[in-house]
């Protein structure tokens, strides 16, 4: 059940209900940023190898590029506000500020917020939900200052509250295992290095991986690879240049890795709000 859609080229909002338990994480990363707002039912989150279960009224800040996906556990209606948009939509001077908690010292554990009883936060949510009915000639302006408003109310809370996950422990290699592979992203990573790196068997590395991002290595480095990649042709580069940059060998390997990915070819111009 969708209770309210916005969609623009710089920001999509969606609030919906339903009942659908998955058996796995819908995995992915984008360009742009997130906020998810879980309102009621039982799932579980993983963000770049760190596992959530969202109490009621909390939320998630997702940068771009960062990995993660939603696991919905029962048929229990699952409720909740999905919000993306991209940080042009922002003033430019206000970017750094309002932008910071999705980018947290403290890393995967610092972008996890419980709301408070009188639940502030969703009132902010209420509050862009409602610019869906505004005139067309101003709803940017409204969404834009909407928007604002509740990046203001998340930084205030970014200072004051910083909530804690419920979060299993994976062990205490993954989270190393997974900053290595980011920041190698763009060069050849393969199992071989890994398991020399971090003195762990290919096998044992696999399946620790696996347990805590839910996919593989390589589908992770290619997922974000292709991201990367769409992020330098929206800038202006060629196809073919950018798969270069983001570490495809051959053009043919990217073209594949990027319709699967994405759903179209590279040569599709479409906005990176459209694909998601």
């Amino acid at each position: 059940m969708l209770y309210a859609n916005i969609h623009t080229d710089s920001l999509n909002f969606h609030h919906a209900a339903d009942r659908r338990k998955t058996d796995q994480y819908a995995l992915h990363c984008h360009n742009f940023y997130e906020v998810y707002y879980f309102i009621a039912g039982e799932v579980s989150y993983l963000v770049e190898g760190k596992r959530y279960v969202p109490e009621p009224h909390s939320l998630l800040l997702i940068a771009p590029h960062v990995f993660h996906g939603v696991k919905i556990e029962s048929d229990i209606p699952y409720e909740r506000i999905s919000l993306h948009f991209v940080p042009g939509f922002l003033p430019p001077e206000n970017q750094s500020a309002l932008l910071s908690p999705f980018h947290p010292d403290d890393g995967p554990a610092g972008i996890y917020y419980k709301d408070d009883g009188n639940r502030v936060m969703f009132t902010f949510f209420k509050q862009l939900m409602d610019a869906r009915h505004a005139d067309a000639a101003i709803r940017d302006l409204v969404l834009r200052v909407r928007l604002e408003a509740l990046l203001s109310q998340i930084l205030i809370h970014s200072y004051a509250l910083k909530g804690t996950s419920d979060a299993s422990s994976s062990g205490p290699s993954v989270p190393r295992i997974i900053a290595y592979v980011n920041d190698h992203i763009t060069e050849s990573v393969s199992l071989d290095d890994l398991s020399a790196a971090f003195y762990i068997s290919k096998h044992h590395l696999n399946k620790m991986f696996r347990r805590a991002t839910g996919t593989t290595i390589g589908n992770y480095i290619i997922h974000k690879r292709v991201v990367m990649a769409q992020n330098l042709m929206l800038q202006g580069h060629t196809a073919s240049s950018a798969a270069a940059a983001v570490g495809f060998h051959d053009y043919s390997s990217f073209f594949r890795a990027y319709k699967k990915v994405l759903g179209c070819a590279p040569s599709a111009k479409r906005h990176p709000m459209l694909l998601h």
